[in-house]
């Protein structure tokens, strides 16, 4: 089978941000398409006029006042935007993990430091 067009996307399944293949498109409305991810192969039925929009918003320069101030006790939402106070840097989340050990973490994408993995809902030892 011969590859299609890939585009990058948050499949909602493994929760990742991860490549979905074409796999088929509706005929009475040709925005909407069928994609796989290749990571689970789990499908899902995209908008893509809705899909740009959400590319051309994650594009745009986070501003401070956008931002929630991050901490670990905190659940989050990916495309939530965010200001780490120790790295003193802004970013969006991009997507949600559990880590080996079963915490859940968020990865969030820094203006300035790039990529990274962060703690969330961690309960207060004190509290």
């Amino acid at each position: 089978m011969a590859r299609g067009k890939t585009i990058t996307h948050h499949c909602g399944h493994c929760n990742r941000e991860s490549k979905m293949e074409v796999v088929g498109s509706v005929e009475e409305n040709p925005e909407r398409i069928w994609y796989r991810c290749t990571r689970c192969r789990h499908a899902i039925l995209l908008d893509l006029v809705q899909w740009k929009k959400e590319q051309e918003d994650a594009k745009k320069k986070v501003e401070r006042s956008q931002c929630m101030e991050y901490r670990p006790d905190i659940t989050y939402s990916v495309g939530q935007a965010i200001f780490h106070s120790a790295l003193d840097d802004m970013g969006r989340i991009v997507s949600k993990e559990t880590t080996s050990d079963g915490a859940h973490a968020i990865v969030v994408s820094f203006e300035k430091l790039g990529e990274r993995r962060l703690l969330e809902s961690v309960a207060d030892p004190e509290g």
